[in-house]
């Protein structure tokens, strides 16, 4: 398992693993020759992990911890604003420490809730499910351009809608090449920036009035779901820019600043979290869906990162274990860590090239290694 990448690209050693030093294409008679009993062997370990310890696989109690801290944390700041007698730059620290909360719910809740496995009960995973709305995005479009969007093609040009980036950036050897991807090694550190933006103002409007990608175009997206979206996202910037602006007398350009500088954080934190994963230089970039089964998929195409780190497994809302994420994306993702384990030690046992960046920063490398290799003409 460990040669069949190679193919006379030559390799170097990158922490516990060996990769090649370009982008690798799909091969169908990658990931190992005993994948069949490997994928067997996995599941039942898998799976017998909740059935003998006689655990859930939803919400744990440091999952139900991660929930009400994290409700905490956006709810208390944000009342805080108004308690306090702040000067303009208190404000602002409290107002920056009030996104870096929505971030929070983002990964820790969001993101479980929209792939149902904090709760057994439907209606528990779809309220929680709304912070996402509270906070400006679409908990409805992020489903269907989520989980039908990138679940099932990772890493596909055409296909997954994390890779496609208005053009702006070419995160795929497949993608069309512009004289500007020379320097998008450089500009991802402004760009990455306005990603929560992004997903405020554009993404969630095109997709829902222009239906302008694959996944939505044929959807007949409910009348209650267009009054949620355009509603939510109202409500979002009164409470954001309206109410300082009235109730706490800054001027309306102060209370703007903040907002975008806040905005600024929060799109670099997620960005650097969710990308990470997938947009690496040393995982494969498929033409299409079905060069592989699901699990080969997955191996192929994503990369662990920081998994013993106990901060990013507090912080990443799992993210950060993504192979086990897409093998089992209806598990709360505070199991994630033990599962892990799992699949390391099944894939070390069966010769499966199981990817895992110790750190953040070695992740981050990576990434940029991508952008610089794909900014160059092909």
């Amino acid at each position: 398992m460990r040669n069949i990448w190679q193919n006379g690209l030559g390799v170097f050693q990158s922490g516990p693993y060996i990769c090649c030093k370009t982008i690798r294409e799909m091969d169908t008679a990658s990931i190992t020759k005993n994948n069949a009993e490997f994928k067997e062997v996995l599941f039942e370990r898998l799976n017998n992990f909740f059935k003998e310890s006689g655990r859930s696989k939803k919400a744990n109690w440091e999952m139900t911890l991660k929930v009400t801290l994290a409700l905490v944390w956006w709810i208390g700041s944000l009342a805080l604003l108004y308690i306090l007698k702040l000067n303009y730059w208190q404000f602002l620290l409290l107002y920056i420490f009030q996104g870096l909360g929505q971030i929070f719910m983002f990964l820790n809740i969001a993101h479980d809730a929209n792939h149902s496995s904090i709760s057994k009960k439907r209606l528990v995973n779809k309220s929680l499910s709304y912070v996402l709305d509270a906070c400006g995005i679409s908990s409805y479009m992020w489903r269907v351009m989520h989980n039908q969007g990138h679940h099932s093609v990772m890493n596909v040009y055409g296909e997954d809608e994390g890779i496609i980036a208005h053009g702006i950036f070419r995160f795929s050897p497949h993608a069309p090449w512009k004289k500007m991807h020379r320097f998008q090694h450089i500009y991802v550190f402004f760009l990455y920036g306005i990603a929560s933006l992004d997903f405020v103002f554009v993404k969630d409007l095109e997709y829902l009035l222009l239906k302008n990608n694959k996944h939505v175009h044929d959807v007949k997206i409910p009348l209650s779901e267009y009054i949620t979206i355009i509603g939510s996202k109202i409500l979002y910037l009164f409470y954001m820019i309206v109410l300082p602006t009235v109730l706490l007398g800054f001027p309306l350009w102060k209370v703007i600043l903040a907002f975008l500088v806040t905005h600024f954080i929060m799109g670099l934190a997620a960005s650097w979290i969710i990308q990470t994963a997938h947009l690496l230089e040393i995982n494969q970039f498929p033409k299409t869906k079905d060069e592989h089964d699901f699990i080969d998929h997955i191996f192929a195409t994503t990369t662990d990162y920081s998994t013993r780190s106990r901060i990013a497994n507090v912080i990443c809302g799992g993210l950060n274990h993504h192979v086990i994420h897409h093998i089992y994306p209806h598990v709360a993702h505070t199991h994630y860590p033990k599962l892990t384990k799992i699949v390391k030690e099944t894939a070390k046992e069966f010769g499966i090239e199981y990817r895992e960046n110790r750190t953040m920063y070695g992740a981050m490398v990576h990434h940029l290694r991508l952008l610089k290799q794909l900014g160059n003409p092909a």
